[in-house]
C-alpha cells in the first residue's frame, strides 16, 4: 500500500492510459513536488497493480510506434482506490522536512556558519514559494482540488518562513 498506488489509480480512474501517459500526467501535474514518486516507480507500480488485478491492460495498436498496453481500472482497483483514500484520510499527517536535519545539527557548528545555513534555507523556501505561486498562476484553470493544493503549499511555505524568522531570532540570542 503506497501513495504511488493512489496516484496511479486516481489517474487511470479518470481515463485509461499507458504507463508512459501516466508518467506524463504525473509530470504535467507536478505530483513529484507533493509526494515521493519517480518515473521508474510509476512503471514498476503499474505492472504490480496490473498483476494484482487492480488494473487491466489492453494492447492497442500504435500509429507509428509499437503496440502499447493501455491500463484501465478494475472493480477490484476501484475498491482498493477507495480503501487507500480512507486509509490516508484516517492517518496522522506527517510533516517531514529534510531540512530539519540541518536545523537539529546547527548547534554543532560555528554560529556564523550556522546562520549562513539558515539564510540558505530561507532563500530556498522563498524560491520554492515563488515557484509554487508561479505554477498556481500558470495553471489557474485547473480544477478546485488542484488549486487547493497550490493554496496549501502557499500557506505552508509562508508559515515556514515565519517559523524560520522566529527560530533565527532565538538562535541569535542563545
Amino acid at each position: 500500500m503506497s501513495s504511488i498506488d493512489l496516484v496511479i489509480l486516481g489517474i487511470v480512474l479518470e481515463k485509461p492510459q499507458s504507463a508512459y501517459d501516466i508518467q506524463k500526467d504525473v509530470d504535467y501535474h507536478h505530483l513529484s513536488r507533493w509526494t515521493k514518486i519517480s518515473v521508474p516507480s510509476i512503471y514498476r507500480k503499474v505492472i504490480q497493480l496490473n498483476e494484482k488485478g487492480y488494473l487491466q491492460s489492453d494492447i492497442v495498436k500504435g500509429d507509428r510506434f509499437a503496440d502499447k498496453a493501455v491500463y484501465s481500472i478494475t472493480e477490484k482497483g476501484r475498491s482498493y482506490f477507495e480503501q487507500l483514500m480512507n486509509t490516508y484520510a484516517d492517518e496522522p499527517v506527517p510533516l517531514l522536512f529534510d531540512f530539519n536535519v540541518v536545523i537539529m545539527n546547527l548547534n554543532k557548528m560555528d554560529k556564523e556558519k550556522a546562520l549562513d545555513l539558515v539564510s540558505k534555507l530561507r532563500g530556498n523556501i522563498t524560491a520554492s514559494a515563488k515557484l509554487n505561486d508561479e505554477y498556481a498562476a500558470n495553471y489557474a484553470d485547473i480544477p478546485l482540488v488542484g488549486k487547493a493544493i497550490f493554496e496549501q503549499q502557499h500557506l505552508l511555505y509562508h508559515a515556514l518562513l515565519e517559523w524560520l524568522d522566529t527560530f533565527e531570532r532565538q538562535y541569535r540570542e542563545s
